[in-house]
This record gives C-alpha cells, sequence and structure tokens, in this order.
C-alpha cells in the first residue's frame, strides 16, 4: 500500500496583481512546478496568491529560485 501525503501552501506574492499578463502567469507556474515535490500551483492574481500543493518535502530554496527566476517577490516564504 502507497500513502501520499499532501499539503496546500500559499504564498503571497508583492508583484501580482489583477493586471499581471497572461505570460508572467504562466511563467510562475512553469517555474514553480518544476521544483521537486511540487505537483499543482494554482495562481490567483486578484488575491497576490500563489498556492502550490506539495506531494511531500519540498526544499523552501528552490521554491524561493522558481518565484525569483519567474520575476516575483514573495511576502511570505
Amino acid at each position: 500500500m502507497i500513502t501520499v501525503a499532501y499539503s496546500l501552501v500559499t504564498y503571497e506574492v508583492s508583484s501580482l496583481s489583477p493586471a499581471t499578463c497572461e505570460h508572467c502567469l504562466a511563467a510562475i507556474r512553469s517555474e514553480l512546478i518544476q521544483v521537486p515535490g511540487i505537483v499543482g500551483v494554482d495562481v490567483t492574481p486578484e488575491r497576490s496568491r500563489v498556492s502550490v500543493l506539495t506531494g511531500g518535502p519540498v526544499d523552501q530554496g528552490l521554491v524561493q529560485e522558481a518565484f525569483a527566476a519567474a520575476g516575483c517577490g514573495v511576502v511570505d516564504l
């Protein structure tokens, strides 16, 4: 039997707003989904939030690097 525990973590992103273009939203999703352990990404520009679904431990340093690569400033990490 295999048991997988999922966790949902939400980050406040300072550079995210309702005016953020689709290209930038796609960049955020693309960078984060490449981080080992992240299995899903939901971007909510109206609330300046990015939620990630993890399927195990995730290196927060890699998450921070992914946000930086997407050009985002994270308030909560």
